[in-house]
């Protein structure tokens, strides 16, 4: 079991670091959104997005420009619910607490349609807006998400998994010339376990209050390893943990003392 532990946490390791990370900084990032056929190639077309986490609501906005902005331009942003866009659109996928099972699909087309994966077979009953501001060369469509049940409003230092992407549509019609990402997922857009991280904060204030937040669970996960009379086991990972005390290792050990705790009242 040890080996097979050690090479888990090898894994989780390296999924971590390769993960693609945006912060609630409100900064604009650009030339990071790839083709979904080919996510090491960055597309053409000009695209930009920025979060950024009021006391209220998570405000993710995205610039598209791109030669063609002409076509996606020529209608009125008219806001229609409960519908998938046709034409020019973005996406945005959401996992609060990062569960890696389970995640919210949000859209909006350039000309006002609203998608929410929540309410596909119920009356349409979400919060959130969106708005759009031309200018030459393309439009910044803005969301307000407020945070709900299903969206908990975040503290510093949290994570979220996180996806946006942009549908390229050349043309002005459905389907759209080709599709995007910025999570490394390929094809299959519906793969939380491969979204990108949000981390709440800016990449100071995260990695300070993150830490903390790992230190607490770490004391908590030890306390109750001695309890149980598991130290012994643990003892590799408890000692590594003391070096860096890494949010998914914790996870990791998490399970492995929940499997335990388990084959335990079994026998």
């Amino acid at each position: 079991m040890k080996k097979f532990t050690t090479l888990i946490l090898f894994l989780f390791v390296i999924f971590a670091v390769s993960a693609q990370v945006a912060y609630t900084d409100n900064l604009w990032r650009a030339n990071c959104i790839t083709f979904a056929s080919d996510n090491n190639k960055v597309i053409p077309e000009p695209t930009a997005f920025r979060v950024n986490a009021t006391d209220k609501a998570l405000i993710i906005e995205f610039k598209l420009e791109g030669d063609h902005w002409n076509k996606y331009q020529k209608d009125p942003f008219k806001i229609v619910n409960n519908a998938w866009p046709s034409g020019e659109s973005v996406e945005i996928f959401l996992d609060p607490g990062r569960s890696c099972s389970k995640y919210i699909q949000l859209a909006c087309g350039v000309s006002g349609t609203r998608f929410d994966s929540r309410f596909v077979k119920k009356t349409w009953n979400a919060k959130w807006t969106v708005t759009r501001k031309d200018f030459k060369g393309g439009v910044i469509l803005s969301f307000r998400i407020p945070y709900d049940a299903d969206l908990k409003k975040p503290e510093t230092g949290d994570v979220w998994g996180f996806n946006v992407c942009r549908n390229v549509c050349k043309t002005g019609k459905s389907p759209a010339t080709y599709y995007t990402t910025f999570a490394k997922v390929g094809t299959v857009f519906n793969t939380p376990s491969k979204f990108a991280e949000l981390r709440f904060g800016t990449e100071k204030t995260f990695a300070t209050a993150n830490q903390a937040k790992n230190l607490r669970q770490f004391a908590s996960v030890e306390k109750e390893i001695r309890a149980l009379g598991f130290s012994k086991h643990f003892a590799p990972h408890i000692a590594q943990l003391r070096k860096h005390c890494d949010e998914t290792a914790i996870q990791i050990v998490k399970d492995e003392l929940r499997l335990m705790k388990a084959m335990k009242e079994c026998k």
